[in-house]
C-alpha cells in the first residue's frame, strides 16, 4: 500500500534555522553569487545534460548589451558588477543544486538495473602445506632444502673432526720426536759424555723411535736383538726402559715350549706393549716391573740372560715340572740387585752362581723347594738379612751350623724351614742364637744325637717329626714356654713328658 506522506526532503546544508534575520537599519549588500543576483558581463548559454535531464545556463551572448538596464535590478553600484568570477560561480552553484531538484523530479531519476548474479566460485581444493610454496616466509626452507642443508652442516662438523685429529698426530710425533732426541741424554739435564757417538746416538734413536711407533702396531717385529743391547745403556728415560722390559719379557715367551707359548699368548703376552697387563707380571705406578711369577708350563726352558731387563723387580717366582727350567742361572742374574723375594721349586736348575747372594743383598725371602738337580751350598746367604729361609727336598749338606753363627740371621730370622732335605747330624746348640726365629722346621731328616737344651724363646711353632734318630728329652724351658702354639715331635725316639704343653710326641 502506497504511502499517503510526503516524500523525504534531504534537508538543506545551509543551516537555515541558525541564520540570523538581520534589522532594516543595517545596510546589507547584496550577494553576487545567488542565481538573482544581477551581472555587469552578459553571461553566455551553454547545454548541459545532467543525469538524462539536458540543463541550459546562460551565457554572455544571451544578456542585452544594455547597460543601463542591467543596472536598474540592483540598487546598488557595487552588487550589478560581474567578473569571470562570477560565471564560474553560477555554473558551480547550479551543479551543486541539481541533486536537491532532482529529488522532486521523477524523471530525473535515473533507473538502476539490477545486475546479474555473480557466477558461482570455483575453488580448487589444494593440498594444506605450512606456508604458500610461490610467496615463501624468509625463514622457511622446503623439505629438500632443509635436510641438504643438514647435510651440509654434518659434513663440516666431520670435516672439522678429522682436522683436529690430523693435528692432534701430528703434534703427537712432534713430541715423540723431541723426547727421543732426549734420550741419549736421559731427562735432558745431563750432556752426552766424551765417547758417545753420533752413530750411538742415532742407533738409540732409530730403536726408540721404531718402539714407539711402528711396535705397538705390531709388537712381535720389534728387534729385540738388536736394540736391547743399545738401549740397556740408557738412563732414567722411559721410552728406553718399556723397550728394554718389553725385549726381557719376550725372549722368555720365545724360550718357552710350544706349550708355554700358548699358555703365555692367553695371558696376552706379546699382544701389545702394555706389558703390566701381561698375565704373572706386576708393576709399579710408573710402569716399570716389580713381580713376575712363571708356572708350568708357561716356563722358560732356560733363564734367559735377557733376565737383566729387569732393574726395578723385587718378587721373582718360577714353578717348573722337575724338569724345566733347567740349566745354570747366568751371570746377569746379578744385575737383579732390587729383588727382595726370589721363589724357585720343581726346576732342575743345577747351578746358582756362589757370589749371587753377596750381590742380591736386599733378598729377605729365599724360597729353594724341589730343585732335584741342584748342587752347591749356600754359604754366601750367611751375609742376608734374611727374614724367611725355606729349604726343601734339596741335596744340602747341615746348613744348621752356619746359620745360627751368622750375625746378619741371628736378628733378623723369622722362619726356617729345612725339610726333607736330609739333613744328618744332631741339632746345634747354637740354635738359640736366633733370638727373632717363631718357626723352626726340621721334618723328614736325618738328624740324630739329642736335642740341645735351649732353643730359641720366641719360638711359636716347632716341628722336627719323623727323625727316628733324635733322642733326649725336651727342655723344661720349651715345655713351660707361653708363646709356644705348635709343637710336632712324632716320629722320634724322643722321651715323652706329660708337663710338656702342647708338644706332641
Amino acid at each position: 500500500m502506497p504511502s499517503t506522506s510526503s516524500p523525504w526532503q534531504k534537508p538543506s546544508r545551509f543551516k537555515e534555522h541558525l541564520s540570523i534575520s538581520p534589522s532594516d537599519n543595517f545596510d546589507i549588500e547584496q550577494s553576487r553569487f545567488s542565481p538573482d543576483s544581477v551581472h555587469l558581463h552578459p553571461l553566455r548559454t551553454a547545454s548541459l545534460t545532467l543525469a538524462g535531464t539536458p540543463q541550459s545556463l546562460k551565457t554572455a551572448r544571451d544578456i542585452p548589451e544594455d547597460v543601463e538596464s542591467l543596472r536598474s535590478h540592483g540598487s546598488s553600484s557595487n552588487a550589478q558588477r560581474q567578473t569571470i568570477r562570477d560565471r564560474f560561480t553560477k555554473i558551480f552553484f547550479d551543479v551543486r543544486t541539481l541533486d536537491d531538484r532532482s529529488n522532486n523530479q521523477d524523471s530525473d531519476l535515473v533507473s538502476v538495473r539490477p545486475m546479474s548474479p555473480w557466477a558461482p566460485l570455483n575453488v580448487d581444493k589444494k593440498e594444506k602445506s605450512p606456508l604458500p610454496t610461490s610467496y615463501p616466509a624468509p625463514c622457511y626452507l622446503p623439505p629438500q632444502k632443509k635436510q641438504k642443508k643438514k647435510r651440509f652442516r654434518w659434513c663440516t662438523i666431520l670435516l672439522i673432526l678429522i682436522i683436529l685429529a690430523l693435528l692432534g698426530n701430528l703434534a703427537f710425533l712432534n713430541v715423540r720426536v723431541v723426547e727421543l732426541t732426549k734420550i741419549i741424554h736421559g731427562n735432558g739435564s745431563s750432556t752426552p759424555t766424551p765417547t758417545s757417538s753420533n752413530s750411538s746416538i742415532n742407533a738409540v734413536q732409530q730403536c726408540a723411535s721404531e718402539f714407539t711407533i711402528n711396535a705397538p702396531s705390531n709388537p712381535s717385529a720389534y728387534p729385540c736383538s738388536t736394540c736391547l743391547p743399545i738401549l740397556a745403556n740408557v738412563t732414567n728415560n722411559s721410552v728406553a726402559a718399556n723397550a728394554v722390559q718389553f725385549c726381557g719379557l719376550l725372549a722368555i715367551l720365545e724360550s718357552t715350549s710350544t706349550t708355554g707359548q700358548t699358555a703365555l699368548s692367553n695371558g696376552r703376552w706379546g699382544k701389545d706393549l702394555n706389558v703390566c697387563a701381561w698375565s704373572g707380571v706386576s708393576c709399579s705406578s710408573s710402569g716399570l716391573v716389580t713381580s713376575l711369577q712363571l708356572t708350568f708350563p708357561a716356563v722358560p726352558a732356560l733363564i734367559p740372560t735377557e733376565i737383566s731387563a729387569f732393574p726395578q723387580l723385587q718378587t721373582l717366582q718360577v714353578i717348573g715340572d722337575g724338569n724345566y727350567p733347567a740349566g745354570v742361572l747366568p751371570d746377569s742374574f746379578r744385575n737383579l740387585t732390587s729383588l727382595t723375594t726370589l721363589h724357585l721349586e720343581s726346576t732342575a736348575i743345577t747351578t746358582i752362581p756362589n757370589d749371587l747372594f753377596s750381590l742380591l743383598t736386599k733378598v729377605t725371602d729365599l724360597t729353594l723347594i724341589a730343585n732335584g738337580q741342584f748342587v752347591g751350598d749356600l754359604t754366601s746367604i750367611t751375609n742376608l738379612a734374611l727374614q724367611t729361609l725355606i729349604i726343601r727336598n734339596q741335596r744340602l749338606t747341615n746348613p744348621i751350623n752356619s746359620l745360627a753363627g751368622s750375625q746378619s740371621l741371628q736378628n733378623s730370622l723369622l722362619v726356617l724351614d729345612l725339610s726333607s732335605n736330609s739333613i744328618s747330624g744332631s741339632i746345634p746348640a747354637s740354635i738359640s742364637s736366633l733370638a727373632s726365629l717363631t718357626q723352626l722346621h726340621l721334618d723328614n731328616n736325618n738328624l740324630s744325637q739329642a736335642v740341645p737344651g735351649a732353643f730359641p724363646g720366641a719360638l711359636q711353632s716347632l716341628t722336627i717329626s719323623n727323625n727316628t734318630n733324635l733322642s733326649g728329652t725336651m727342655p723344661s724351658a720349651l715345655c713351660s714356654s707361653t708363646s709356644l702354639k705348635e709343637c710336632n715331635l712324632t716320629g722320634t725316639s724322643l722321651n715323652k713328658t706329660s708337663g710338656c704343653g702342647v708338644c706332641q710326641f
